[in-house]
């Protein structure tokens, strides 16, 4: 995304996302994307429940 660096550390692991805020005045849905992208990459590796699944422990009042 234009307006967007993501800093690595000595180790070559992604520390710091820098916007360019103007860039970001431009397209408000792409910061949203990037959020949304950074969130399922902060998760991966997390266990997983199908949507069937979900919906069925929703029904029942379930949290999950």
């Amino acid at each position: 995304m234009k307006g967007v660096s993501i800093l690595f550390d000595e180790r070559k692991k992604k520390r710091i996302v820098q916007i360019d805020m103007d860039a970001i005045r431009k397209d408000p849905e792409g910061l949203e994307d990037l959020m949304d992208v950074l969130v399922a990459e902060s998760r991966r590796g997390e266990p997983t429940i199908s949507l069937d699944d979900y919906v069925k422990s929703v029904k029942r009042g379930k949290k999950r």
